[in-house]
C-alpha cells in the first residue's frame, strides 16, 4: 500500500489547475446550490491527479469492472486464464457483460458470484447463466420473491449450477495463484438482517503482495461488523470497489484507512436518479490522494494487479 499523503508536488499541482481558493471554497461549500459544483471539482480534481500506471508486462490477476450502468458486474481473470463474474448488473446489462466476456475470449464461467439479491446487481444474471457453463455458483441466502430471483434460480436449476452460500471467514476455490477470501456476511450476523446491502458479499481477492476488494452494496454497519472481526491485514488492498456505488453510507472512515488502497472505483450510471458517487465519498478519496475510477465516466476500467503493481486501462 502507501502513505495516505501523496508527495507536496502533487498537492501544489492540484492546487495550480484549479486555484487554491476557488478549490477551497467548492470543498466547504455549504448551500445545497453549490453541491453539483462541488462534486464536478473534486471530480476534476481526482481525475487530474491520477498517477500515470503502465503494465510490466507480467502475469497478472485482471479485474475488469465491466460498464453496465447503474449497477455492479466485475469479471475477474486470474494470470492461469480462471473466470470469475462478480454480479451481472441490471436487466439491461447483458449485452455489455457479454462483449466484455467475448473480448477476453471467455466461452464458461468457473464461479458466478450474486452478492445480494437487488436488480442492479442480478438483473442480467439469468441471461447470464442461460448463456455461459457455470461451475460453482455463490450467493446468500435469499427469501425474495421478485422476478430477478425467481428467474436466478429458475435458471440455476435448468442449467445444474452448484449452488453455495458465501460465509465471512472462508475462502472460496477458484486458482491456483489467487486467494479469494469472503469477508461478508458473518454467520453470527445473518440472524439480524438489517439490510440486505449489509448482507452483501464482500470479497478480497490476493494476487502476491496485490489485492482487490470487492464490496458489492456493503454499507457502514457491515464495514464495521468486518472490522470488528477481521484483523485489518485482511482487509488490506491496492484497489478498492466502493461500496453501493459511492453512496456516503458507505465507506466509512475507518473501514477506508483499514484497507488503505491506491485505487478506488464506482460502479454507477451517467446522471444517475441517486446522486452516485456521493460528495462525501469523492472528498474521502480527494483528502486520502487516492486515484479514482468511474464508470460514468470512464467506462469498463481494467486494473492489473501483477502481484507486485497495479497498472490501469480505460476502454
Amino acid at each position: 500500500m502507501r502513505s495516505l499523503l501523496r508527495p507536496l508536488a502533487l498537492i501544489l499541482a492540484l492546487l495550480s489547475l484549479l486555484g487554491c481558493s476557488a478549490l477551497h471554497g467548492c470543498l466547504h461549500a455549504d448551500e445545497p446550490a453549490a453541491a453539483d459544483a462541488e462534486k464536478t471539482a473534486l471530480r476534476q480534481a481526482l481525475i487530474s491527479a491520477r498517477p500515470t500506471t503502465q503494465s510490466t508486462g507480467e502475469p497478472s490477476l485482471d479485474v475488469i469492472v465491466i460498464d453496465v450502468g447503474q449497477g455492479d458486474s466485475i469479471l475477474l481473470i486470474s494470470p492461469e486464464g480462471r473466470t470469475m463474474l462478480v454480479d451481472a448488473g441490471p436487466s439491461d446489462a447483458f449485452d455489455r457483460i457479454r462483449d466484455t466476456l467475448s473480448a477476453h475470449e471467455v466461452t464458461s464461467l468457473d464461479v458466478v458470484v450474486a452478492t445480494h439479491p437487488h436488480e442492479d446487481h442480478i438483473g442480467s444474471m439469468a441471461a447470464v447463466l442461460d448463456a455461459y457453463p457455470v461451475d460453482t455458483f455463490v450467493t446468500i441466502p435469499q427469501e425474495q420473491s421478485t422476478y430477478p430471483v425467481t428467474s436466478m434460480y429458475a435458471s440455476l436449476a435448468q442449467n445444474g449450477c452448484t449452488v453455495c452460500y458465501a460465509e465471512g471467514g472462508t475462502t472460496i476455490p477458484w486458482a491456483d495463484s489467487c486467494t479469494v477470501t469472503v469477508l461478508n456476511p458473518i454467520p453470527s450476523y445473518r440472524e439480524d438482517p438489517e439490510d440486505l446491502n449489509d448482507l452483501s458479499i464482500v470479497l478480497h481477492v490476493r494476487y502476491g503482495d496485490t489485492a482487490v476488494l470487492l464490496t458489492g452494496d456493503a454499507e457502514e454497519l457491515a464495514e464495521k461488523r468486518m472490522l470488528d472481526t477481521f484483523p485489518q491485514s485482511m482487509l488490506r488492498a491496492n484497489v478498492l470497489k466502493l461500496g453501493h456505488h459511492g453512496s456516503s453510507s458507505s465507506t466509512g472512515y475507518g473501514f477506508f484507512l483499514a484497507v488503505d488502497p491506491d485505487f478506488a472505483v464506482c460502479s454507477c450510471g451517467s446522471d444517475n436518479d441517486y446522486g452516485h458517487p456521493h460528495k462525501e465519498t469523492l472528498s474521502l478519496l480527494y483528502d486520502t490522494r487516492t486515484a479514482f475510477y468511474s464508470t460514468d465516466t470512464d467506462g469498463t476500467v481494467t486494473f492489473h494487479l501483477d502481484g507486485e503493481t497495479v497498472s490501469v486501462d480505460l476502454s
